[in-house]
């Protein structure tokens, strides 16, 4: 609608939505549901590169917006960020991987020389976490005091990076430890 002559592929954050609005709106609807990590890493850059737009939560009014499917995926990282540091800030906790020789870590999915701490809001997400090269280890609980006064600056001294509620994938979330501190900053000066 906003952008006559490019196409739009169409997203909705409930099923049932997108199952109701399919049919009405397309021949031969394909509803397909994507892990976050899926439509980060490889789904929102291939429609990105075909030149698609992204109608998200559309619906049969005029003023649903038509945005690049990259603005869509900063957003989502933005709100998965901002899940985590909510989460953590309520639980007063941090969950990470580590057996004797340290915190489980990963190379980072950009940059081969960079390393990557992934942590988890919750320790079922952890838990799930426990596999392959990591099959030993155990989920560790860090209070949220220690992750952003040790932790945090730990990963800072070295150049690394932290991965907040870790997913697999291209789609996994990477930033530097200064930038889920000033998220946490946000979060305490809005309360």
């Amino acid at each position: 609608r906003q952008l006559p002559g490019r196409e739009a592929t169409f997203l909705w954050s409930s099923r049932d939505e997108a199952e109701r609005w399919a049919h009405l709106i397309t021949v031969n609807p394909r509803v397909k549901e994507l892990t976050l990590a899926e439509a980060l890493g490889d789904f929102l850059p291939a429609l990105a590169r075909a030149g698609r737009l992204i109608g998200s939560d559309w619906s049969a009014d005029e003023i649903e917006p038509e945005i690049e499917p990259m603005d869509l995926a900063e957003r989502l990282r933005l709100e998965a960020v901002d899940a985590f540091v909510a989460h953590t800030t309520a639980e007063g906790r941090v969950w990470t991987l580590e057996d004797v020789a340290g915190p489980a870590l990963l190379v980072s999915a950009t940059r081969s020389d960079q390393l990557v701490l992934p942590c988890w809001s919750d320790r079922d997400q952890a838990e799930m976490r426990i596999e392959g090269p990591w099959a030993e280890m155990l989920a560790v609980e860090i209070p949220l005091a220690n992750f952003l006064r040790l932790t945090l600056p730990w990963l800072a001294e070295r150049g690394w990076h932290v991965s907040p509620d870790h997913m697999y994938g291209a789609g996994g979330l990477e930033l530097e430890p200064d930038e889920i501190v000033a998220r946490y900053r946000q979060v305490r000066s809005a309360a």
